[in-house]
């Protein structure tokens, strides 16, 4: 019995951080117009995480993000569900448990993600809303596609990630085929003593289809 406990304990471990950005940009998208800090609480079992992932800008912007997502994720491919979920904190309800297709303020996705080996670092993404507030003028849904590929290497300790990210068609991101988000992140721990290192990130993100240029600096708490 010992062992089996064992076993799952082994299996099982629940996570939590917290980002703050000095800006929130998603896949090109400039989603906050403040510093934001964006926490993360998660469990995973085996090969599957449930977690929670949200956004709060310090200044009073109304909108503001809080989304669950559900991961499966092998050696090389990831299959991830997303609801995205945008309370307005200037209404008195948040109508968080309406999840009628027409009305909706969530918004699911479904990714699929492929990684490389270590002597090829490449990543490749695939996300797809397939439900909820994702709608054209006649309210059908835009099944907006993002496709995104980022190639990762490390120079002097510093993790470089050039990436760029493609609209195939009218939809969320851009109105026909477009290149939304192009760009290159960097990655590394300062020292702050001996015993503690702080993750820190800078990145330089352009969206063509805008003609938008952001560089946005993060900490890992």
């Amino acid at each position: 019995a010992q062992d089996d406990s064992t076993k799952v304990e082994n299996k099982f471990s629940v996570d939590f951080s917290a980002d703050l950005v000095s800006r929130y940009v998603w896949r090109g998208m400039p989603l906050s117009a403040s510093p934001a800090l964006q926490p993360t609480f998660s469990a995973t079992y085996g090969n599957f995480t449930l977690g929670s992932w949200a956004s709060y800008t310090f200044a009073q912007e109304g909108i503001q993000e809080v989304d669950l997502f559900l991961s499966y994720e092998s050696k090389f491919v990831s299959l991830t569900i997303n609801d995205y979920f945008n309370p307005d904190e200037t209404m008195s309800t948040g109508n968080y448990f309406n999840y009628n297709d027409t009305i909706t303020g969530h918004t699911f996705e479904g990714v699929l993600g492929l990684s490389g080996s270590e002597n090829f670092p490449i990543e490749f993404e695939a996300g797809v809303f397939f439900y909820g507030n994702d709608k054209n003028d006649k309210r059908a849904n835009y099944y907006s596609t993002y496709l995104g590929l980022s190639y990762t290497a490390e120079i002097n300790k510093v993790e470089i990630k050039p990436f760029i990210g493609v609209t195939p068609f009218k939809g969320y991101y851009a109105s026909k085929l477009e290149v939304v988000n192009i760009g290159i992140s960097a990655n590394k721990n300062l020292s702050i003593s001996e015993k503690f290192e702080l993750p820190i990130s800078a990145s330089f993100i352009v969206n063509p289809n805008k003609e938008m240029v952001f560089l946005v600096f993060g900490i890992t708490l």
